[in-house]
């Protein structure tokens, strides 16, 4: 089985920036610099047909690329306690309209709706079960923060794998957006080794 989300890559310069933002935090569990994305789709695990046949539809999205920026932070928590602390992205039409055409590329493939509504966002840290008023602390230390307007070329299919130290997650196929005015090195990047076999030595592992 093959457990699959689709998000966007972010800059270099955008991750690096990110990565400053670490604080010491008892208990909490960063995101390594390398792993850092916006998730537009968690899709969960399919067989190899299934995955075949996402690949497929999703490249069937077209969409210009575009300009995103982050500013500030958020946090998901439930009665005072945080889970995890993230980097707030700006609204933006075209994100939001990108991303309903992949759910609707989804929906075609026969892959179950996402119930909860999509909150474009970088997750940073994760918590057991926080006090919010110490995160509120963090985030105070932190800001104030903002990254961009950078540019967004393309979107990517992942897989995730699940390691003792923590997920490592592997691009099976980055989709190029529309318009010769958004470069895109991860795009580029990955183009120019779309032919080498991937193992999990080559994937992004997280810490």
């Amino acid at each position: 089985m093959n457990r699959l989300f689709v998000a966007l890559a972010l800059p270099d310069h955008v991750r690096a920036a990110l990565s400053r933002l670490r604080r010491g935090f008892p208990g909490a569990r960063w995101v390594a610099e390398e792993n850092f994305h916006l998730t537009l789709r968690f899709i969960g695990e399919v067989d190899n047909r299934a995955m075949d046949d996402i690949a497929e539809r999703l490249d069937r999205v077209r969409e210009p690329g575009f300009d995103l920026e982050l500013d500030g932070f958020g946090c998901f928590e439930t009665k005072g306690k945080v889970r995890a602390l993230w980097a707030r992205v700006l609204a933006s039409e075209e994100l939001l309209h990108l991303q309903r055409k992949i759910d609707t590329a989804l929906d075609s493939a026969g892959v179950a709706r996402e119930t909860r509504k999509f909150r474009p966002h970088v997750t940073l840290a994760r918590f057991k079960d926080a006090p919010l008023d110490g995160v509120n602390e963090l985030i105070c230390e932190a800001s104030p923060f903002s990254a961009g307007p950078f540019p967004i070329g393309s979107f990517t299919l992942y897989r995730s794998f699940l390691h003792r130290d923590g997920p490592i997650y592997r691009p099976e196929v980055v989709y190029p957006l529309d318009g010769d005015a958004f470069s895109d090195p991860y795009f580029d990047e990955f183009r120019d080794e779309e032919d080498h076999d991937f193992t999990d030595s080559t994937a992004i592992s997280s810490h």
